[in-house]
């Protein structure tokens, strides 16, 4: 390997042009760009510039990105009045979902969610996010603290385990990540919700909040700190979904007479 040049990388990039569709082209260059930093980390080339590999073995196929699925603020309140909270299973879900729609908070973290998140005293919900270990510290609305409150004196096990939402049967443990999109697609059926084509767990929620604060001209800072996002870009995201916001975006093509063209080509 110690012979190998970028002369013989463009070499090899082009058999891949060549040879191969554009998926399978880039993930064999994704699996190659891998090898190359371990060579160049260990110093098993002629040339360790890691930098100029990784430039010479770039990702040419780039995939759009998904366009959220969103519901309506009266389909998510249809979910939440769907839910029975007669019964130990039903509080539980209840306040998780509201995490999900009021806040956003993505399902890591609402199954992560300890007693010591819980500031009662400030009325608050202090948090490092498990996706971007960035902390947020959310607001607890009486809504909410009052549905967080109604689980665990009457609906949470009395185990002593630091998460404050646990499995409903014994063994008592932390949630498994496929519990609550499980029970939101049984609340969504319950109001009569068609999600056909759609997401329809947690972050459909989260996207769901988004989506609701920019039709109700929310600023996109202030929806990017309410959603903890790193900045803006993240969230510019939620514009692709509300097309009513991009049109008011949109230009006027200004009319032109038929003599300019005319006089383009005299």
């Amino acid at each position: 390997m110690a012979t190998f040049d970028a002369k013989l990388a463009l070499k090899y990039i082009g058999k891949l042009d060549r040879e191969k569709s554009s998926p399978d082209r880039d993930n064999i260059v994704m699996t190659t760009r891998v090898f190359f930093r371990f060579l160049c980390d260990n110093k098993l080339l002629t040339d360790n510039n890691s930098e100029k590999w990784m430039a010479l073995f770039k990702i040419k196929y780039v995939r759009a990105k998904k366009i959220p699925s969103t519901y309506t603020r009266e389909e998510v309140e249809a979910i939440i009045e769907s839910i029975d909270k007669s019964h130990p299973q039903g509080k539980r879900d209840h306040a998780m979902i509201l995490l999900a729609a009021r806040y956003g908070l993505r399902v890591s973290d609402i199954n992560g969610l300890r007693f010591c998140n819980l500031d009662w005293e400030c009325n608050r919900i202090v948090l490092i996010q498990q996706k971007t270990q960035r902390k947020v510290s959310l607001p607890l609305s009486e809504e909410v603290g009052g549905a967080i409150i109604e689980y665990i004196k009457f609906g949470r096990p009395s185990v002593d385990l630091p998460y404050v939402f646990i499995t409903a049967h014994a063994p008592y443990k932390e949630l498994g990540s496929n519990t609550m999109t499980a029970s939101i697609a049984d609340y969504m059926r319950a109001a009569g919700i068609d999600s056909t084509r759609k997401r329809h767990g947690p972050h459909a929620l989260r996207h769901s909040l988004a989506t609701n604060l920019l039709k109700a001209n929310e600023q996109l800072p202030v929806i990017s700190e309410i959603l903890g996002h790193k900045s803006t870009d993240s969230t510019m995201t939620y514009l692709r979904v509300d097309t009513d916001l991009l049109r008011r975006c949109a230009l006027d093509v200004p009319f032109v007479p038929s003599t300019f063209y005319e006089k383009l080509y005299e």
